[in-house]
């Protein structure tokens, strides 16, 4: 989530899907490669290129943008969510809104454990900025986002998150709403933050 333009009257959000595109066409041509490189080896190459093609196109085809523009002339929420294939629009009352949250929630993975074989569960927080209106409806600022994380002791550092709860905290004050930000219960931390 960037904040690409904000003045007194105007706030622009973008989150982009450059990512999802960048990652699907490294797949496509990581299937052409081996397609092309090892079709003569296996018939299980031809496959497993076939996958691999396949996935990037749908990372292509399904990765998506948001762009949220609050503009306070109009007491408006443009909000658009773009797709190569499809997309929606709609359009919002700042009024309406209740407050900015970042939800964080621990996601277990589970990763090869190496030589020992098996898979070892690798626990990743994760965390996504929200805005709740009054009725209860929810828009996503952003994708959910897993933190760059390295274990040290029982003490976790990550990064990335922070510059993400900045901005929502940033956006809620520009709406003139209440920020709270949701940890994980089992965070040492805390478990609320609420900046009003």
């Amino acid at each position: 989530m960037k904040i690409t333009s904000q003045s007194s009257n105007e706030l622009v959000l973008r989150e982009g899907s450059a990512q999802g595109v960048i990652v699907g066409a490294v797949f496509i041509a990581a299937g052409v490669a081996a397609w092309f490189l090892l079709r003569q080896n296996s018939p299980v190459v031809t496959w497993f290129a076939l996958g691999l093609i396949a996935l990037g196109a749908g990372l292509i085809l399904f990765s998506s943008s948001i762009t949220f523009t609050a503009n306070r002339a109009t007491g408006q929420i443009l909000y658009q969510k773009k797709r190569l294939v499809g997309g929606s629009s709609a359009t919002y009352a700042i009024t309406d809104v209740f407050r900015i949250e970042t939800r964080k929630q621990w996601r277990v993975e589970r990763q090869p454990a190496g030589d020992q074989g098996g898979r070892v569960a690798n626990p990743m927080l994760v965390a996504q900025s929200v805005v709740v209106f009054k009725n209860g409806q929810e828009l996503a600022l952003d994708h959910q986002k897993s933190s760059a994380q390295m274990g040290v002791g029982s003490a976790v550092v990550m990064g990335g998150q922070g510059a993400e709860t900045a901005i929502a905290a940033q956006v809620a004050q520009w709406l003139g709403v209440p920020f709270q930000e949701i940890m994980p219960p089992n965070m040492s931390s805390g478990t609320n933050i609420v900046i009003s």
